[in-house]
């Protein structure tokens, strides 16, 4: 008999690692959070008829898919692309960005078309959402322990409070300073036979 997790993330096969860049982070979140992902669809193109609410509305997004590198995986997946931290970091970073805006390209220029007058905000959400998902990349993988999901440190909920708080905002970009240079650090404990 199966789980109704199981048979909930059955359901969303359609969301294949493949066409996501063969990121486990965003095909088990996807997946695990299928209903929530198309309500927040459903919310954006309500965002998006609104002015100047479609950009803000896609950056929360940005923010909240942060929240699929909560988990750590296995040691075996975490090493299976053969590189060594820095160049592994920097390849999810990649990966999280190109998901992200593939995914949220659509609703870009669907606000565009709507408000056109508001394109000077897609100016600040672009760059915005790529510092809250490089953020959320990095603290992973600073606490990273194979194949548990640590509790997250209140400074790193600090952090992630400062890309919704613009005031925390000077202390998140300090922490991701911070923690890209321990997730380089811890990562070379698992993947230094790939240095």
């Amino acid at each position: 008999m199966s789980s109704p997790h199981a048979k909930h993330l059955h359901t969303a096969r359609w969301i294949r690692p493949e066409r996501l860049a063969g990121s486990p982070e965003w095909t088990v979140g996807l997946r695990r959070h299928l209903t929530a992902v198309w309500f927040a669809a459903a919310g954006l193109i309500v965002c998006i008829l609104l002015p100047a609410a479609g950009f803000p509305a896609l950056y929360v997004a940005a923010v909240a898919c942060g929240g699929f590198y909560h988990d750590c995986e296995p040691l075996r997946m975490l090493q299976l692309p053969e590189m060594n931290a820095s160049r592994l970091l920097v390849r999810k970073v990649l990966t999280a960005w190109r998901n992200y805006f593939l995914l949220a390209v659509p609703f870009a220029l669907l606000a565009l078309l709507a408000h056109p007058r508001t394109a000077w905000i897609a100016a600040a959400w672009a760059p915005l959402s790529a510092l809250a998902l490089l953020y959320a990349v990095v603290a992973k993988y600073a606490r990273y322990h194979p194949g548990q999901t640590p509790r997250r440190p209140m400074a790193e909920r600090f952090g992630l409070a400062g890309f919704i708080l613009p005031v925390l905002l000077p202390l998140s970009l300090g922490l991701m300073v911070s923690y890209a240079l321990r997730a380089e650090r811890n990562l070379n404990r698992y993947l230094h036979d790939y240095d």
